[in-house]
């Protein structure tokens, strides 16, 4: 009859034990359908992102290589020096002529109160 009482006992507690694994199970697989739900748009944000960065990536390496060459280099002091001319069409401009230069602005000098 212990034996009988014991056997029912246990029973019980594995059956609770398993109800309760049961339902952590449910919860989790919920959560986890909730879950890609709520961030499904941040994969096609991230993809977004990095197909940004590398093309940012290129084009910074591109300018590294212009700017780097020593073909770039001799053509900017060339026309630093007056030897070769700038590299924007005055044609292309328009048909208006440049501006004047104007007097520069005063500078005005602040004093701290306190």
């Amino acid at each position: 009859m212990v034996i009988v009482a014991v056997m029912l006992f246990l029973v019980a507690i594995v059956a609770t034990v398993g109800g309760i694994y049961y339902e952590v199970q449910m919860t989790k697989s919920k959560t986890a359908a909730k879950l890609g739900r709520a961030t499904g748009h941040l994969e096609d944000e991230l993809a977004d992102a990095k197909a940004d960065r590398d093309r940012l990536l290129r084009r910074v390496e591109a300018l590294e290589a212009i700017v780097t060459s020593e073909g770039y280099d001799l053509e900017r002091e060339a026309r630093a020096a007056g030897l070769a001319p700038g590299r924007i069409d005055a044609g292309l401009l328009g048909d208006s002529a440049p501006p004047e230069p104007s007097e520069p602005e005063p500078v005005v000098q602040r004093q701290r109160t306190r």
